[in-house]
Formats: structure tokens, C-alpha cells, sequence
């Protein structure tokens, strides 16, 4: 097993950051690379591994070196401040709802209310 300063360094050099960078430095880096080095984008048969390991080695730094646990909740907090509880494209489940009632929650309903009266 790897030392972690080492596998940070490592991650320094696939990245091509500096050690004195931010983590501002590396998310601009990584988005270079990402331009470069997605599938979508290079269709080379090493592309898909690169991008592999781009993300391990962001994901490394991100959390272990710069402290930022889930770098991926910009990208969360974006969708749902766009698309909140839309029911095409957001996260809308109709019966999770409270006041969502279900046909057989309202027959109980109908029937606790005309046996009480």
C-alpha cells in the first residue's frame, strides 16, 4: 500500500498542478484536462482510462488535500436550484408527497368521516 503523500503527489503530477495550488487551481486544471481528454471529445482507445485517472486523481485531491468532501455538490445544488421538483426533469415522486392521497387513503377517509356522523 501506497503512502497517501504519495499518491497526492502523484495526483499533483497527472494533474500538473503545483504543491503550493488552491483548489480553485486544480478545478481550472481539471477542466482542461476533462476538454482534452473526454471520450466524447478524443476518440483515441487511451482516452477513456486518461479521463480514469484524471478523476481518481481530482477526486484525491479535492477531498484529501483541500478538504472538500463532495466536489460534485456545485454541480447538485445547480440542478436543483434549475430544475427543483419539476416532474419531467427534476426529483418529483408524486407519492411521497404529504397531502398526496392515495385512492384506497381516501376511502378510509370517506368511510371514518360518514361513520362519524
Amino acid at each position: 500500500m501506497k503512502n497517501i503523500n504519495f499518491k497526492i503527489d502523484e495526483a499533483r503530477k497527472l494533474l500538473g498542478i503545483a504543491k503550493n495550488a488552491t483548489a480553485d487551481d486544480a478545478r481550472k486544471r481539471y477542466r482542461e484536462l476533462a476538454k482534452i481528454w473526454h471520450p466524447d471529445v478524443n476518440s483515441t482507445e487511451e482516452a477513456h482510462e486518461k479521463m480514469q485517472d484524471i478523476n481518481k486523481a481530482y477526486a484525491l485531491l479535492m477531498e484529501k488535500e483541500f478538504g472538500v468532501l463532495d466536489f460534485w455538490e456545485d454541480a447538485n445544488r445547480w440542478w436543483w436550484r434549475r430544475f427543483g421538483n419539476d416532474p419531467i426533469w427534476g426529483n418529483y415522486f408524486p407519492e411521497n408527497e404529504e397531502n398526496a392521497a392515495r385512492p384506497a387513503d381516501e376511502r378510509k377517509l370517506i368511510r371514518k368521516t360518514t361513520v362519524s356522523r
